[in-house]
């Protein structure tokens, strides 16, 4: 029986945070006296990685929100075991300033187990201006877009990740469900994006192009790949690269070195779905601030190149498109975590 109390009261606090904004309007909520603010901070503190690991701080938050006469801090208490972090709170102990993301904070989604990556805020050249020697003429004019900070996935979405979300797996290439998942179409993506935004609370969708580019190039730094600006046989799934025993498929995400932004397959094992429509002239028309392209356009953009690819289609700013119901086994996503940054 406590067992079964002890999942019931980790399921409720996993929703309860669900429901959290971010982790500034947590901590201004708790600040100002409401006792379930005070809660969900103190199991973000707990369940937190990096700067946001602080178990200390949680054990502070919940004994205050006891104080004040929570019965579900005091289940919380006795489910994270907080008696066991020795210190004393100090009355100042909530004094500190508020949080600020940095460069590669890693924030996991409580639901769904989702990494996501945090790229700060950045002006950058998006296109081909000085980085290749060639430029296709999609790849055209480069200019200059700065994009406020945005968290967006560590890995490509997995097909266990898809299953939880959807119960099925629709990937061909689905001997490991920790291979991306693939085989689904943007207008699959966008139904898998409501019932992911309604179970969890959050606001998930695909990354802009900029943002795509700007995430593969380490923040929008002056680079041809992911990795640099060497082309010859990279360590990354694609056609003309040394995949070791992946050759023909997908390989397992993260299984590569990431980029210096910490995000794994910016180049190679699938290419991935982005919110903009396709033109070859759009960057004619893209606005100076969080340009996204949506005109009626017939088809989507995709990024970063796959498994069948040469080398050259891994180039950060190599654009390419697909009709958005259709689904290949080359083609899956990454997510973009919306939140007040």
């Amino acid at each position: 029986m406590k067992k079964i109390l002890s999942s019931i009261v980790i399921i409720l606090m996993i929703i309860s945070i669900s429901h959290a904004k971010d982790i500034s309007s947590l901590l201004e909520s708790a600040r100002n006296g409401d006792v379930e603010s005070m809660c969900d901070l103190g199991v973000v503190y707990f369940n937190g990685e990096g700067t946001l690991k602080d178990p200390f701080k949680a054990k502070c938050w919940i004994k205050k929100a006891y104080a004040k006469g929570s019965d579900r801090a005091e289940k919380i208490w006795e489910d994270l075991e907080l008696w066991k972090y020795s210190g004393r709170c100090e009355a100042s102990f909530d004094d500190e300033d508020r949080p600020r993301y940095s460069k590669g904070m890693v924030y996991k989604e409580f639901i769904t187990g989702i990494e996501f990556v945090f790229i700060p805020r950045a002006c950058f050249m998006m296109g081909c201006h000085k980085l290749a020697e060639k430029c296709r003429k999609n790849e055209k004019p480069g200019h200059k877009v700065c994009l406020d900070g945005f968290w967006i996935g560590k890995y490509e979405v997995t097909q266990k990740q898809w299953q939880h979300i959807m119960g099925e797996n629709p990937s061909r290439f689905n001997t490991n469900s920790n291979h991306p998942v693939e085989n689904v179409s943007f207008d699959d993506i966008q139904k898998f994006l409501l019932v992911l935004n309604s179970k969890t609370r959050e606001k998930f969708v695909l990354p802009t192009e900029a943002q795509w580019e700007s995430a593969c190039r380490n923040g929008g730094k002056n680079i041809n790949f992911s990795w640099g600006n060497e082309s010859y046989r990279p360590q990354q799934n694609c056609g003309t690269c040394d995949t070791g025993s992946f050759s023909g498929g997908t390989s397992p995400v993260g299984h590569f070195l990431p980029n210096e932004s910490g995000l794994y397959d910016m180049a190679g094992n699938v290419k991935e779905w982005c919110q903009d429509t396709y033109d070859k002239k759009a960057y004619l028309n893209h606005a100076k601030k969080n340009p996204v392209y949506e005109e009626k356009e017939s088809s989507r953009v995709v990024r970063g190149g796959s498994f069948t690819d040469n080398t050259s289609d891994l180039r950060c700013i190599a654009r390419d498109k697909s009709i958005p119901s259709m689904k290949s086994d080359n083609i899956g996503f990454r997510l973009v975590l919306k939140r007040d940054n």
